[in-house]
């Protein structure tokens, strides 16, 4: 079964009651799916995403099991030109279908539940039919969160990367190609994006975000170790917290950057965008530790040491700003995206230089 997305319609266009029950009906989710009839469903915007439009549709049913869920978040497309041509590029979409579809059912409460996957035509053309997580608390990536958020991540973090470690093996997760366009783009658009997020970095940092161009090749050579899934986009506006009316500390969502490489990339990036620069250099050792601690439970990591991973942790602190350099370049302007990615890009710089990562980097090359 297809039901993909027209960019040229409005979500309400597009998720019309009949085009919601096929999809409902086949949730693996919902005992009693195939008797769902919608009688109707109406649709607000919902969430903070540039990369797609999310909206919460809510049900009408004609006739539908107990368990069948009364508002859903539906992912679609995004109509911005720049964004659509950004996932094009990356994949994205099907990114996040296929994690979907494939890796979430061996996670558990930690993602979404998914209702219905679909991708179609050029990789631009896709909808997600993904569990309401409401009501559940937000935290605002621009203020930054508490250690002890990170720290209910970093927890699921490790197990994810536990789970997955040293086989993360699915065709469609290994990314060298995307990173390696992305970070030959970083030289030619340094000062353009010194230009329009500047004055959000602090102008001492401007000196690490020009050097990024020259050191991105040897952070792309760490890549192949050690190998799990990652989300790629760990930061605070991806997750929800005390979702599920209290019963999930902390839910992980939007998967389009889903891929293999270094399971610390994930957890540096969280780090080192979410907490304030003295918070996170008061904890980040034992942030380390711990997840450190709880990745090591997993038989299949096997005698990888905290040392390694503490190295690790500072090579990939370089992650932040390889990533939001060309992306926040490449999506639709926005008032609270561009100071989102410009306190992104001030913890992230700020980091690399607390942390040596050029040093750390140019060490484990020689």
């Amino acid at each position: 079964m297809s039901e993909t997305i027209t960019t040229t319609l409005r979500p309400e266009e597009q998720l019309t009651p009949e085009r919601v029950q096929s999809m409902l009906r086949i949730s693996p989710h919902i005992e009693g799916a195939a008797g769902i009839e919608v009688a109707s469903v109406s649709a607000e915007p919902v969430g903070t995403g540039q990369m797609a439009t999310s909206v919460r549709l809510t049900l009408d049913y004609a006739s539908a099991p107990a368990g069948a869920p009364r508002t859903v978040v539906a992912k679609v497309p995004s109509t911005d030109e720049a964004s659509l041509a950004m996932a094009a590029g990356t994949n994205a979409y099907g990114r996040e279908v296929a994690f979907y579809r494939e890796l979430a059912p061996q996670i558990g409460a930690a993602v979404p539940r998914c209702h219905f996957g679909e991708v179609a035509g050029s990789g631009t053309d896709f909808v997600l039919l993904l569990e309401d997580l409401a009501p559940a608390r937000s935290v605002d990536q621009r203020e930054g969160g508490s250690v002890d958020e990170v720290a209910a991540v970093l927890r699921h973090t490790a197990d994810l990367h536990g789970r997955f470690w040293g086989r993360a093996d699915a065709g469609w997760l290994p990314v060298q190609h995307v990173w390696g366009a992305l970070a030959g783009q970083i030289p030619a658009i340094t000062e353009a994006w010194l230009d329009r997020f500047g004055r959000y970095v602090d102008a001492d940092l401007h000196d690490v975000i020009r050097e990024l161009g020259g050191v991105a090749p040897i952070w792309l050579s760490t890549l192949e170790r050690p190998r799990t899934v990652w989300h790629g986009d760990l930061r605070l506006d991806n997750v929800l917290f005390d979702a599920r009316r209290g019963t999930s500390d902390a839910v992980i969502v939007d998967w389009q950057s889903a891929a293999s490489g270094p399971g610390t990339t994930d957890v540096s990036y969280l780090i080192g965008t979410s907490l304030a620069p003295t918070d996170r250099r008061e904890n980040e050792k034992s942030l380390v530790a711990d997840y450190h601690q709880r990745l090591t439970s997993h038989d299949a990591v096997g005698d990888y040491s905290l040392d390694e991973c503490w190295l690790d942790y500072r090579s990939q602190a370089l992650y932040a700003l390889v990533l939001t350099l060309p992306v926040s370049m490449g999506v639709q302007p926005t008032e609270r995206g561009d100071a989102m990615f410009g306190a992104m890009a001030t913890r992230a710089a700020g980091h690399v230089r607390d942390l040596d990562t050029v040093g750390a980097l140019r060490g484990m090359q020689s």
